[in-house]
């Protein structure tokens, strides 16, 4: 356990499939720090699962209920976040959470996205696609999000590594990013 090398929120951006949830429960625990994924934030704040708001009231009304929690949240968040894989979808969140903590991006090329999220039912976004179909869903989003994602504070490629080699990775950026600019 590494105790008080975070000195404020970090916040996990990248596709879905990226491993923002495992490297962040991963983090937060060798960081002694708290854990919190927005899309649990989400549901707890709605009542409602993601694909239950998706189908009922839409993708627009989930980034509004999205934007709403995160622009609040941010402002007293401890630990580590998961941000959804849509999440910074303009610049005004984007900025926000880079004022209120370090933003990371999980880097991960489309063919790992592919073969992580191929089996997957439980995203809505893409749980009725073909193979062909999601592989091109998975490049769309990939070109029209990493604008957004390379503004993090840095990234780690968290291609054919395992949780470990990511995890080491990440802590020795943030010491240096922390020593860097708060020490």
């Amino acid at each position: 356990m590494i105790d008080n090398l975070l000195t404020q929120p970090l916040f996990l951006c990248g596709m879905m499939g990226s491993g923002k949830s495992t490297i962040g429960k991963n983090l937060a625990q060798k960081l002694s720090v708290p854990f919190h994924d927005l899309d649990n934030l989400i549901v707890k704040k709605s009542g409602k699962s993601i694909p239950e708001i998706f189908e009922n009231e839409g993708e627009d009304r989930f980034r509004q209920i999205e934007k709403d929690l995160i622009i609040q949240f941010a402002q007293t968040a401890e630990g580590i976040i998961a941000l959804g894989g849509g999440t910074l979808q303009n610049q005004p969140i984007t900025d926000h959470i880079k004022l209120n903590g370090w933003l990371v991006f999980l880097d991960c090329k489309p063919s790992t996205l592919y073969n992580r999220l191929k089996e997957s039912s439980n995203r809505p976004m893409i749980s009725s696609l073909s193979k062909e179909s999601l592989k091109l869903k998975i490049t769309t989003l990939l070109n029209d999000r990493l604008n957004f994602y390379e503004q993090a504070h840095f990234s780690v490629e968290c291609g054919d590594k395992d949780v470990d080699t990511i995890l080491e990775e990440l802590i020795q950026k943030l010491k240096f990013y922390e020593q860097r600019y708060t020490g």
